[in-house]
């Protein structure tokens, strides 16, 4: 098992990226597919003959999804069956074996072949766009394995579409110094929010989880704002190492998050600037699809709702996610449904429309409110989701604080953090932005977070949250 923080995968990375400028042209893909495949094999092992499967029914299926010569009719029932018999293994490891043997379904998600989530939407999305004539069949099983298996996506995304990707795996970069530079950056950064932040951030919410009676209504509350962030950082960390790790091999990978989505100052704006390449996925290949032809505002509406209760089962079968899902879907109708009645309410308050005051006062309103939300996500079972509002409300709390030194340390190392978000803004990721800064502030951009690696780092840490996913 490679983890991308351990000092192996550096290792290892470095030298796969300089055979990969020494191999020719035309057997780069042939490096990057055994790459691919000895990465999957060190983290799922006998199970990585489910992918091998499963891409072989997504090579077939998508040729025949092309064949003129079939109706649309036929060609429908075709998709339907490729479908099913695709998300059969991911419903069999990732949900019927966690009910019938009736243990933690958290831990139980890790039986799963690891990254089964990811390459199962992948081909179904995959073959829904053949299906739409939208690209035309991958010929070349080659490439469609790297794209099922691409290392750097393979545990957690980004989410890659079939014509963002292959067409780069078939058109290899020439060794660009800015490509190796721009690769660093990014991971480095993404170390920087992993083992640094979302680390120390774990150790700080992670007591008040396991024990909410122990802790105040009001810490328990703080926890829940902070396992927000903590979750940012730890998976926004994640993409920044695997699109550094991509950026290497002269390939650039989706943009996944916001650079400041915790400063979101409205829940939809926060749904639509996290995990971006997942939430679109569910948006194109199930709500679009299931609201074809749909007029009626009220079928929309709950179309929507089925879909974040989908989005919520896809992270496990059990109630807290569906509640999880549930509350997102009505904090965002509700938005959606109060809009005009907000800008109407806001400047009777005299905080003016797009003035400072009123963007923090819905950026504090959003993250309040977002509680109510995130611990069910974090609680992941019922129980435990019961347990912690219980002690957020007063009614089994303790005298138990997290705010230590500790917590202080780690909020300073969070504005620093943000200091460079707020200087990129959302154009920009950390890599276009350090390039375009002089050599010195590069240089010294980079020694600041090596150091603070070095120093407040843990890279014994825990593997990244969405893996489990």
């Amino acid at each position: 098992m490679i983890k991308f923080t351990d000092f192996s995968y550096l290792l290892l990375l470095s030298l796969a990226v300089a055979a990969y400028y020494k191999v020719p042209e035309t057997k780069k893909w042939i490096f990057l597919l055994v790459t691919s495949i000895l990465f999957n094999l060190s983290w799922s092992g006998k199970y990585s003959v489910v992918w091998l499967v499963l891409v072989l029914v997504c090579y077939v299926s998508g040729k025949a999804l092309s064949n003129q010569e079939y109706s649309k009719k036929h060609r429908k029932a075709l998709l339907s069956v490729s479908i099913v018999i695709c998300l059969m293994p991911l419903l069999f490891f990732k949900y019927l074996v966690p009910v019938h043997n009736s243990m933690s379904l958290v831990a139980l998600n890790w039986i799963a072949p690891i990254g089964i989530s990811y390459y199962t939407f992948l081909i179904i999305g995959y073959l829904h766009d053949v299906y739409r004539r939208y690209i035309k069949p991958e010929s070349h099983l080659g490439y469609l394995m790297i794209y099922l298996s691409f290392f750097p996506t393979l545990l957690a995304g980004p989410l890659e579409r079939t014509r963002q990707l292959v067409p780069q795996l078939r058109s290899p970069k020439p060794y660009l110094p800015e490509n190796i530079k721009a690769g660093i950056y990014f991971i480095v950064w993404g170390l920087f929010k992993k083992i640094v932040l979302a680390a120390r951030l774990a150790d700080t919410t992670g007591p008040v989880f396991d024990q909410p009676e122990s802790y105040t209504g009001m810490s328990v509350t703080l926890a829940i704002l902070l396992f927000s962030i903590q979750l940012y950082c730890d998976f926004s960390g994640y993409t920044d190492i695997a699109t550094g790790s991509a950026r290497l091999f002269g390939i650039r990978l989706s943009k996944n998050f916001s650079n400041r989505y915790y400063f979101a100052p409205s829940r939809t704006e926060s749904w639509s600037a996290w995990n971006i390449t997942v939430t679109s996925w569910f948006r194109d290949y199930v709500f679009f699809n299931i609201s074809k032809g749909v007029t009626s505002q009220k079928r929309l509406e709950f179309n929507r709702l089925l879909t974040f209760v989908i989005t919520g089962l896809w992270h496990g079968p059990s109630w807290s996610f569906v509640i999880w899902g549930s509350l997102q879907w009505a904090y965002i109708n509700f938005e959606m449904r109060t809009k005009h009645f907000w800008q109407q309410f806001y400047p009777k308050l005299g905080l003016s429309t797009g003035s400072q005051a009123h963007f923090v006062c819905r950026v504090v309103v959003r993250l309040l409110t977002g509680t109510l939300i995130m611990g069910w996500f974090r609680a992941a079972e019922l129980g435990s989701g019961i347990r912690l509002y219980s002690s957020m409300f007063g009614f089994s709390s303790g005298a138990g604080s997290l705010l230590t030194s500790g917590f202080l340390l780690t909020i300073a190392l969070f504005l620093v953090m943000d200091f460079f978000n707020y200087k990129m803004g959302e154009k920009e990721d950390i890599a276009s932005y350090l390039l375009k800064k002089s050599t010195l502030y590069r240089t010294l951009s980079m020694v600041l977070l090596v150091q603070l690696v070095l120093i407040f780092g843990r890279p014994s840490v825990a593997n990244f949250y969405y893996i489990q996913f």
